[in-house]
């Protein structure tokens, strides 16, 4: 357990971090997660010892080459010109050609005992022919730079079938022999909530270069107090699911990948998941996991320090009793989202302000907040001295209080009976 320090952006909300981090291998691996396929070689060098040149992971990225964001359907592994092209195991070749400009000379494999296909795109050349026989390890042909590209590379893919691209594909670091030892690490960023019933949460992932492997995050919101669900987001990697495709944001989360090329010591993502639905107090938790089941999580509890807004449109109208009707437009809390918890409301024989309301005389029972902008009013027994001026304030569940409302006057006039002549 660890206490962890979280900027808050743009409002009085204050964070209560008690952190708690866990880092642990799941006794099962998230639904989407397959597990490591034993017995395949990697691409390019032909062994189990895994291809270190990874220029661009699967899944979100900075496509530097072009200035955009895009979502990678596999990996991209610089080498040379002509460098040798394996196939990762048995196969039979089911496509060859340039299908797209994008995709460059590629060929494609089915590995029918695996229920999967693998695709190598951007070669230079290849001798392979549609319906023929590859064993694991034959040269399938050269890396190179056809299509769209700006540097000899090997895109590699692993589909899980032959059509439905590019959502069948998935994240061949799930397939390919490679060491999994570690967790990717988790941080919240920050946590902006004005008003706090719709936060936005910045997450911070990471992962070793080596473990490319992060495939979902999860963000869930609950009441502190009762525990009950306010809201769960979900990005999945290998599903697809909320990754903003080739855009930006999508279902209120954003992903910004960092910058990433063969020298690149680590992973990092960034994402945002904005428009919750929060409560005054909640608890929020954010985990990520990788395809081997690893996973962290990260836990704080959130408390409002934002008090309601304050009335502006109170108004009295004196009664021929000697009572007055107050009515004004309910403020809310934190701002005027929700529903506040009290009022506090005082008359005295001047104006009141802030100097002056402690020694006003305050009114018992006052009605209980309406939720923001709904009109509400009390009739208040008299009698009062003339003229009368009322105010107010209002109070959220934990005790922030609003700011003073305006003084409204109430004022009975003096009748004289007419003089006859």
């Amino acid at each position: 357990m660890s206490i962890f320090a979280a900027t808050v952006l743009g409002s009085s909300l204050v964070v209560a971090l008690l952190v708690t981090v866990q880092a642990a291998r799941a006794s099962s691996a998230p639904a989407s997660a397959p597990m490591l396929t034993a017995g395949l070689i990697w691409p390019l060098s032909g062994s189990s010892a895994p291809d270190t040149s990874i220029s661009s992971p699967f899944g979100p990225r900075w496509q530097a080459s072009q200035s955009k964001y895009d979502y990678h359907p596999g990996l991209d592994i610089a080498t040379a010109l002509n460098t040798p092209v394996h196939a990762i195991t048995d196969g039979v070749v089911v496509q060859v050609g340039s299908p797209t400009y994008e995709s460059g000379l590629m060929v494609v494999v089915s590995h029918a005992v695996l229920g999967l296909y693998s695709a190598y795109l951007h070669l230079n050349a290849t001798a392979m022919t549609v319906g023929e026989v590859v064993t694991q390890g034959q040269v399938i042909g050269l890396s190179g730079d056809s299509g769209l590209t700006h540097f000899s590379h090997l895109h590699f893919e692993i589909r899980l079938t032959a059509s439905d691209y590019p959502t069948s594909t998935r994240n061949p670091m799930g397939y390919l022999p490679r060491p999994d030892v570690t967790t990717p690490t988790l941080a919240i960023q920050s946590v902006l909530a004005d008003p706090i019933y719709s936060p936005t949460v910045s997450l911070l992932i990471t992962a070793s270069r080596a473990e490319l492997d992060v495939n979902q995050i999860r963000v869930t919101l609950r009441d502190r107090v009762t525990g009950q669900l306010l809201d769960e987001r979900l990005v999945d990697f290998n599903l697809r699911a909320n990754t903003g495709a080739d855009t930006l944001n999508q279902n209120g989360i954003q992903l910004v990948p960092a910058h990433f090329n063969t020298v690149t010591v680590s992973y990092a993502l960034g994402a945002i998941f904005s428009a919750l639905n929060g409560r005054d107090s909640f608890t929020l938790t954010a985990q990520v996991d990788d395809l081997a089941g690893h996973y962290a999580v990260v836990t704080t509890t959130v408390d409002d320090t934002t008090p309601p807004g304050n009335v502006t449109s109170l108004v009295a109208h004196p009664r021929g009793d000697g009572g007055a009707d107050l009515a004004w437009i309910a403020p809310g809390d934190s701002g005027d989202v929700g529903r506040a918890t009290t009022y506090t409301v005082r008359y005295a024989g001047a104006p009141i302000n802030n100097f002056t309301w402690d020694s006003a005389t305050n009114l018992p029972n006052p009605p209980l907040p309406l939720s923001g902008t709904l009109a509400q009013s009390w009739s208040v027994p008299g009698p009062f001295p003339s003229p009368v001026y009322f105010a107010l304030k209002t109070a959220d569940i934990e005790g922030n209080v609003s700011l003073l409302s305006n003084s409204a006057l109430a004022e009975w006039s003096l009748f004289l009976p007419a003089v006859l002549k």
